[in-house]
């Protein structure tokens, strides 16, 4: 899962001019807002592990608390309390982030600072859109086995908090945290193997950020060291407008070309091994024999293009994307594709 759901919405309209938005980390906020978001994102928390999705809907703020608003949310409480099982949930880190200055009508990203006492640290929020008001972004980290992070962003209505963002994330893949993946990025790095670089760098980043739209000093530096790391063929990254073409050799036949559009690792099923994940675009998804045939062959062009690959991974998932339509998913193991 590599999603969060941001109830807040844009609100329409032209911002006027710049208002300042303030940040107060734990140490420094009053103990009536350290105690009341702490709570307040531990009970949430407990409904989230329980799957009460109406508890949770009860404690939403009230523009995005119906049915149809609420239900990206419903799924992700779902989603998610299966993971957390009797895990141990407790509050690790909690920000209060005073918006209330903001324009009416201004739809700017809202952008808070917070330097962490004693350090030269810091953690940064850029919320895109955020309606004017006293918010607060709670941590809470889950042990166990396959530990998870649940981040809330929290809203003060009328003196209670509420939510307003849900934004689980897995702690680990395939057994291992942010930090090792960092540690392997480097060392692959220094290997030249760039290719595995980049994509540890990049599973590093997924397990260490809360939420896409926070950022700290440490996460700067890993970023930094993961563009000082990228493939000259992805210097300008990889996406659906941005695809990474690659061409079979065409021992078979005519050159097939291969467009990928997103390339990252994740768990097998269960959670014991890591595989490479690839999304290909499709142009047609109506004869499935013709897809899977390939994407077995997409996997195969990218193991043969960066052979370094074969070494990290237990199989590949290829993804075939077609713009309205669900992608035809094809799985294969490492060691089976020649």
């Amino acid at each position: 899962m590599r999603v969060g759901t941001l109830l807040g919405v844009l609100l329409v309209g032209t911002p006027s001019l710049l208002w300042a938005q303030t940040c107060t980390t734990q140490a420094k906020m009053t103990s009536d807002i350290r105690s009341g978001l702490s709570d307040a994102a531990l009970r949430l928390a407990q409904a989230v592990q329980q799957g009460d999705g109406a508890k949770v809907q009860a404690a939403t703020i009230a523009e995005f608390a119906s049915a149809s608003a609420f239900a990206p949310t419903l799924a992700l409480v779902q989603a998610t309390s299966s993971r957390l099982a009797n895990d141990v949930l407790q509050v690790t880190q909690i920000y209060e982030l005073d918006a209330s200055s903001r324009a009416e009508r201004d739809t700017s990203d809202a952008d808070f600072s917070c330097p962490l006492t004693g350090t030269t640290s810091e953690t940064d929020f850029a919320i895109s859109g955020l309606p004017r008001g006293l918010y607060g972004f709670a941590m809470v980290e889950t042990t166990g086995d396959h530990p998870w992070l649940l981040s809330f962003l929290l809203r003060q209505d009328e003196g209670v908090w509420k939510l307003a963002g849900f934004y689980p994330r897995a702690r680990s893949t395939a057994g291992q945290d942010g930090v090792w993946y960092w540690k392997s990025a480097r060392t692959y790095a220094k290997a030249d193997e760039l290719w595995l670089a980049w994509i540890f760098f990049g599973e590093a980043d997924e397990l260490l950020r809360p939420a896409n739209f926070v950022s700290s000093t440490n996460l700067d530096r890993l970023r930094s060291e993961r563009r000082a790391a990228t493939p000259p063929e992805l210097i300008g990254g990889m996406s659906s407008s941005h695809p990474l073409v690659l061409k079979s050799t065409g021992a078979q036949g005519p050159a097939t070309e291969y467009r990928f559009t997103e390339m990252f690792a994740d768990s097998s099923e269960d959670g014991k091994e890591l595989n490479l994940i690839l999304h290909v675009r499709a142009d047609d998804l109506t004869d499935p024999a013709a897809v899977t045939a390939r994407s077995r062959a997409a996997a195969q062009a990218m193991l043969d293009a960066h052979i370094e690959l074969r070494q990290a991974f237990h199989g590949v998932w290829v993804f075939a994307d077609s713009a309205g339509h669900e992608p035809v998913v094809t799985e294969q193991t490492i060691s089976n594709i020649p």
